[in-house]
């Protein structure tokens, strides 16, 4: 009887805890104006750093996370959306087109940047940073012997475990848009590095922002000292080292969403 009640107790104080984070939403929207939200959608290891902390140089805006925790990325969380309500704020994920998260989206009109990058470069690059940053990534339980294996075997498990991932994260959001969905826009991890004054002012200009040039060059110059973790940013380099073999397995996996393009991530399909 008294796990009954508690139970009942339990239950009380998580309805009264979602109605609380409501009220205070409607709060906020009858009585302060709603801020400027740029999201930035982005595959591991494609610069969305790097782009986060250039936007923010260059509006003034608060670099926030609305997520729950960095290992949970996949999801928005409501409590940090309602606490950004009023705030300005540029922000990144790794973040899935999920039904909740679109509807999340639509709710506080958030109009997300989906970034991108050829596929076999992000492998390759993924592969480095779980060598030498942090094995520690929400898309893939790292083996245990990762680091003993040659690394032509750390690249196979890299394709094996996390590409899948890759390719699920396009499909997702290319279904989304094509649906209408979501209002959103596509950008490539070359085209930020071969012109950042302009892949700034798409997005910007997206999200209805206008900053001159001079601003835009000298935001990004301050990101590159702000500890975004470019890696190499060597376009190409999976061309070059990764196997036949292995970018046929890469390949292979856009056959399962035959009506998706993946070209934004230098993949064939539709």
């Amino acid at each position: 009887m008294s796990r009954t009640i508690s139970q009942r107790l339990e239950r009380a104080l998580k309805t009264t805890s979602r109605r609380g984070l409501r009220l205070n939403l409607r709060f906020k929207r009858r009585f302060s104006r709603r801020g400027q939200t740029v999201f930035i959608s982005a595959l591991p290891k494609s610069g969305s750093t790097f782009l986060v902390n250039a936007l923010s140089h260059a509006t003034g805006y608060q670099n926030f996370f609305l997520g729950y925790q960095q290992q949970n990325e996949q999801d928005l969380y409501l409590p940090n959306l309602i606490d950004a309500w009023s705030m300005d704020v540029v922000s990144h994920q790794h973040t899935r087109a999920t039904a909740p998260n679109l509807q999340l989206m639509n709710e506080f009109a958030i109009r997300p940047v989906i970034l991108t990058r050829n596929a076999y470069d992000a492998a390759v690059s993924l592969t480095d940073h779980l060598e030498n940053e942090s094995r520690q990534t929400p898309l893939l339980d790292v083996p245990a012997d990762f680091a003993s294996r040659p690394r032509e075997n750390r690249l196979d498990a890299v394709i094996d475990l996390a590409l899948p991932w890759y390719v699920q994260f396009v499909a997702g959001w290319a279904t989304a848009d094509h649906e209408g969905a979501v209002d959103c826009l596509w950008l490539r991890y070359e085209d930020v590095m071969a012109d950042g004054t302009a892949a700034l002012r798409t997005v910007l200009a997206f999200h209805g922002v206008t900053a001159d040039d001079g601003r835009l060059a000298s935001a990004l110059e301050a990101a590159k000292g702000g500890g975004s973790r470019l890696n190499k940013g060597v376009a190409g380099r999976g061309m070059a080292e990764l196997t036949p073999s292995q970018k046929q397995r890469i390949d292979s996996l856009t056959r399962h969403y035959p009506a998706v393009d993946f070209s934004m991530m230098g993949l064939p399909g539709a």
